[in-house]
This record gives C-alpha cells, structure tokens and sequence, in this order.
C-alpha cells in the first residue's frame, strides 16, 4: 500500500503520515476512518484535540461571519437563502485563505532548518532559539507514531528534548503573548513528547504575525504543567477511540 501526506490527520504505526492512500487500481483517495481501520492507522494528535470546544476559535469564526454579512451586500443576491449562502462561503474563505497563509509560513521555517532558503520567517524564529537554546542542535518535521496509538508531526524539536509548534495569528504586534496560548497548546506539545518518549520536556509556543513574519513572539511552558496537560491529552484520546471505535493503543 502506497501513502502521501497531502491532506488529512492519520499515521502508519512506523510513524509515517498517511494521509492519503493508493488504491490496488493506482487511484489515490484520502484516508477516512473507515480506511484507517482496515489499514491499522492512528490518527494525529490534531484530531484529538479537534473533538475538544475551541473557545477562541469558534469567537474567530463568528467575528469572520459577522463581518461577511457587511461585505456581501444583500441586494446582489435575489432571496434571502442566497444571500447567506454567499457570506458563508465569503466567511469560510477568510478562514481558508489564514489558513493556507500558515502552511505556507510553516514550510518557509521548515525549509530553512533543513539547510534550504532562509526567509525572514526562519531568521526570526532562529534569533529566539539561539537565545533560549544557542547550543540545540533542532530537527524539523519529524513524524512519529506513538505507542498509546496515536500520531503527529513536530514542527521543532532538538535533541536535548524541546518541542516547538508554531502558530500565525493576525496583528500580532499589538498582542501580548500570556494571552495567545490555551491549555490546548500545551496539551499538543506534551503529546508530542510523549509520543517521541521525552519525559520532562521543554515546551515552546511561538507566534508568527501572518501579514508581516519578522514579528515574532514566543511563550515558554512552565515544566510542572506537562504532567496535568498531558493527562488531559490522554483523557481526550480515550474519548475519542471510544466515541469512533478505533482503539490504536500498542501497548509497547
């Protein structure tokens, strides 16, 4: 069976991303659940916590709505049910063009610690590493698959066992960065290390402004939070194999 990690959020027990699959007739189909069963799959950690209410994001999401409704007039639509399907889909634009900013900054800092071009996203990033960690030696991307059953992909990690996730936000300048991060944050960091087997890691959350990358802002974990995030991580994770009855845990 061939996999791509073109879309989606599942991991083969090597720990590599599937999230798309070849069929025997050379067809590639994303992976869904149904095919994660068959092929014994996990998923990622982002689709863990994605069963948990987001707060913050979902305020996101109605201010984005909300303002649509200003943006597309209703006297170019003939009815009423037009109409709000035009701001929906004006809504679920922003939110899709955020998001495919982020990706594309994710891939600039990545290609940047992979010895490629370094754009002003990477120098930005690597000016607060260097400062915090100047002797880390930092691996980009790394996929695992953990031995609880599920997977992930870490954008940052060193050997001395630092976790870094990168997120973008909007204005980011004016913003103070006690504010940005939800336990959410931490949970993720906590289940990458776990998932890589570091016990008492070091966590890292670091904020990249989307319009201007060199604005850059980072908030370090305190260590003692890692146990609490991570049960709460695990506790989600038993909820989820139970609400889709796919229990991936190996036990090793």
């Amino acid at each position: 069976m061939k996999y791509t990690a073109e879309a989606g959020h599942w991991y083969t027990r090597s720990g590599e991303p599937a999230y798309t699959y070849e069929t025997g007739c050379g067809e590639t189909k994303k992976t869904t659940l149904r095919e994660a069963r068959k092929l014994n799959l996990v998923p990622s950690v982002t689709s863990i916590l994605g069963i948990a209410d987001k707060p913050a994001l979902t305020h996101w999401k109605i201010l984005q709505t909300i303002q649509a409704t200003k943006d597309v007039r209703r006297s170019d639509y003939e009815d009423e049910g037009s109409h709000l399907k035009a701001v929906l889909r004006e809504s679920k634009r922003v939110g899709r063009e955020a998001a495919e900013r982020g990706t594309e900054i994710h891939a600039m800092i990545e290609k940047g610690f992979r010895g490629g071009l370094k754009g002003p996203a990477y120098t930005a990033v690597r000016e607060i590493l260097d400062m915090l960690h100047p002797n880390d030696t930092w691996r980009a991307e790394d996929s695992f698959c953990s031995r609880l059953g599920y997977g992930g992909k870490v954008d940052l990690s060193s050997l001395s066992g630092v976790f870094v996730d990168f997120k973008t936000k909007d204005n980011l300048a004016d913003k103070e960065v006690s504010k940005l991060v939800y336990d959410e944050h931490g949970m993720q960091l906590s289940a990458y290390a776990e998932g890589m087997r570091f016990y008492n890691p070091e966590r890292i959350s670091i904020f990249i402004d989307r319009d201007d990358p060199t604005v850059v802002k980072h908030y370090v974990w305190d260590r003692d939070s890692h146990e609490r995030h991570l049960a709460m991580f695990k506790a989600l994770l038993t909820y989820w194999q139970l609400a889709k009855n796919h229990t991936t845990e190996t036990g090793e």
